[in-house]
Formats: C-alpha cells, sequence, structure tokens
C-alpha cells in the first residue's frame, strides 16, 4: 500500500477547483498505474494530483517522494524516485523554462544545441550536442545528478538509451505531448519536485491558470460583442486563421484538440482545415495540407499567422504570388510568433512558452480583437511586415 503524507500547504492548493474554458478541459486523470499494482484511488497519498496535465503525477510511496510519467503515445508509465538535486543537464530548451521559473537555472551545467536557446542564463554552458551525435564523454566528465529529456519514439531514440546504458539518471518529460496548454505548463510542479519547491511551483501554476482563464473570458466576452453569432442561441463567430507556411511543400495544420488549436479557440478564433489528424491521441497530431488546400483556406483567413522561417510579406509572395492577394495579406493581418528569436532561428515561443500559455493567450486576443487589449505589449507575437524580421537577443 502507498503511504506516507502530503507536503505542507500543498494539500490546499491541489484541491483548487479551477474552471477551464468549457470546451477545453483536459481528460479526466489518468489513474493508471493503480491496477498494475492492484491499488485504488483511495490508496494514494498524493503530493500533486494534476488538474490539467495527463501526463505526470506526484506522490508518497513507501516513505518516498516518487514521480510517474506516462508516455501517451506507448502508453509506457515509468516509476522515478525523487531526490533533490544540484546539476542537471538539459536536452530540451523547453526544459530551461521550466528550471528558469523556478530560479534553478545556475544547476544547469549542460545543455543541447546551445545556439538555439533564448535564455540568456545557459547559451554558455556545456553544449553536448544533438541526439544521435552527443558527447557521451563530455557528459560522463560533467556528472549530472540528473538529465532531463524530452520522450521520442523510433530509432531516433538509441542515444537516450546509450545514455541510460553509461549509468547516469536520465528522466524522459512528456510534456510537449500533452493536449492543453495549461496541462503542459502543469509540468512545473514536476520539474519543481527535483528542488523541493513543489509549493512554489503550485503557487506559480495557480496563478498562471487563474490568469489564464481570465483572458478566456475576455476574449469570449469580446468576440461575442464584436462578432455576434447570427443563431438564436447567442455566442459568437470566431475569427478565421490560416496557421503555419508549407514545409517541403507541405502545409502541416494543427489538429483540432492540440494545445495550439485550444489557444486559437480560448483566443476566439478558429484554425482552417484543422482535423483529427493521426496517430495516437486523436485530434492532437497535425493535419498534412497541400499548398492548393491551403490557398483555398487562405481565401477565407481574417488572420494568418505562425509564418515559420517567413519573417517578411516580400519572402510570403515569392513562397506563391496567389498569397499576396488573400485578405490576411492585404489588410496587413500576418503574424509570426518570433518576436524572441536566437540569430540561429531558436525561439523563445517553444520555450519559455510552454511555461507561459497565458502570455500566448493575451497575444494572440491582442491580434484576434485589438480593442480588448488595447495597451498589450506583445510577448511573443510581431505582425510580419514588408521588410521586417524578428528582433533577435544580442
Amino acid at each position: 500500500m502507498l503511504r506516507g503524507s502530503l507536503i505542507g500547504t500543498c494539500i490546499l492548493l491541489c484541491t483548487i477547483a479551477f474552471q477551464s474554458c468549457p470546451t477545453n478541459r483536459s481528460k479526466p486523470f489518468s489513474k493508471h498505474p493503480l491496477e498494475e499494482y492492484g491499488l485504488s484511488e483511495g490508496d494514494i497519498n498524493y503530493i500533486y494530483k494534476p488538474r490539467y496535465a495527463n501526463n505526470f503525477y506526484l506522490v508518497w510511496e513507501d516513505g518516498e517522494k516518487v514521480l510517474y510519467l506516462t508516455d501517451p503515445v506507448t502508453y509506457n508509465t515509468t516509476r522515478h524516485v525523487v531526490n533533490k538535486v544540484r546539476n542537471v543537464v538539459c536536452l530540451s530548451s523547453t526544459h530551461i523554462a521550466y528550471l528558469d521559473a523556478l530560479n534553478e537555472t545556475n544547476a544547469i551545467v549542460g545543455v543541447s544545441g546551445a545556439q538555439y536557446i533564448y535564455n540568456r542564463n545557459v547559451r554558455k554552458v556545456k553544449d553536448l550536442g544533438y541526439e544521435s551525435a552527443i558527447g557521451y564523454e563530455a557528459l560522463l566528465q560533467l556528472q549530472p545528478d540528473i538529465i532531463f529529456a524530452y520522450a521520442i519514439h523510433g530509432e531516433g531514440a538509441d542515444y537516450l538509451e546509450k545514455i541510460s546504458q553509461l549509468g547516469l539518471n536520465i528522466v524522459q518529460i512528456p510534456e510537449y505531448l500533452e493536449n492543453h496548454p495549461l496541462g503542459k505548463a502543469e509540468f512545473l510542479v514536476a520539474f519543481a519536485a527535483f528542488f523541493d519547491k513543489e509549493v512554489m511551483a503550485i503557487e506559480q501554476f495557480s496563478k498562471i491558470s487563474h490568469t489564464y482563464l481570465e483572458y478566456c473570458k475576455l476574449a469570449r466576452e469580446t468576440a461575442a460583442t464584436q462578432r455576434p453569432a447570427k443563431s438564436a442561441d447567442g455566442g459568437f463567430e470566431p475569427v478565421k486563421v490560416l496557421v503555419n507556411a508549407p514545409f517541403k511543400d507541405v502545409w502541416y495544420v494543427p489538429g483540432t484538440n492540440s494545445h495550439f488549436n485550444i489557444l486559437v479557440k480560448d483566443a476566439g478564433g478558429m484554425i482552417l482545415g484543422s482535423g483529427s489528424g493521426t496517430g495516437s491521441g486523436s485530434g492532437s497530431k497535425t493535419t498534412a495540407l497541400s499548398v492548393e488546400q491551403a490557398y483555398l483556406y487562405a481565401q477565407q483567413a481574417d488572420f494568418w499567422i505562425n509564418t515559420n522561417q517567413y519573417d517578411n510579406l516580400t519572402s510570403l509572395a515569392r513562397l506563391d504570388p496567389r498569397f499576396a492577394e488573400t485578405p490576411a495579406f492585404r489588410n496587413g493581418n500576418v503574424w509570426n510568433n518570433n518576436l524572441r528569436s536566437t540569430p540561429e532561428g531558436g525561439s523563445d515561443f517553444f520555450e519559455s512558452g510552454a511555461v507561459n500559455p497565458h502570455l500566448i493567450l493575451a497575444d494572440l486576443i491582442a491580434i484576434f480583437y485589438p480593442l480588448a487589449l488595447p495597451k498589450h505589449m506583445f510577448n511573443y507575437y510581431q505582425r510580419v511586415g514588408g521588410g521586417t524580421s524578428a528582433r533577435q537577443i544580442q
């Protein structure tokens, strides 16, 4: 049987009943691997039971702090006894953002792909290389207490197995597989467990989720006023949004239940061309469109966002001259999420944005409904101009 006690004030904070946007709540909390151990929900003494995240939880088990992580692709659950750490390696720039939020960037002794990291505090630490080209000898010399890696599948995961064979403590974090933006942010508590900062993280997440939900409310109220639905049941007509740009002649669109689709919905928009996608996690995968299909959607779009490497209208027009005649292009409603980037192309949107979905949501609301946030200072987005490039760190 699992036994122990809750951490101080966590018991109060963990029971906060967050009110999410009605249609975007994460699926019910996953209870496995309880069945594997022949346990019931009442047997568990939670340190933290997530409200939005489906792929982690923290418990006291036989006097030890234990983190359970679930990979929603393979459905494998891993068990990690958590002890306080001093030196860590981060193989994902997103994980750096979680540690930065906890004021623990000084604990980072090694990273992967330093040139793509936006956070100035860690850009000068040891760069260990990327995936299969990682420097195993350098990694051993750092003697990290733990290595935070991102969960990948197939042949690309071989390097993670090699790290484990070296006797190093590696934890694969599946935060990027969460559908709900607040689910991704809630992984802050999982990282905090390794620094005995659960209470701090829970308080931070409470503020993030509260702010996010207030922005949801603002977006709904503004949209209902500016774009009231024609139907008798009220509501509003969401703005129509074209997302991304082609990659090797394929236009990828976020799936219906993906975290970015939820962000756009919560901001009062609707992504055109979004479908249920393929693979596990129905609705969370991308939908692949041809450029021709995307052009048909572009003719309907009020806004065009996340234009990838195309950071000015001239380059977008060269992509396909027809897109220069679409409403969003002609009206100057083209925006990219590259306001905060590195010269090499690293993006803080994909770094600190994981911990700050409320800031991304605010940016999107200010784009779709400028009157809702007339004095908004953008965090991750900037309007794509005729020859304007992203503002980069120096």
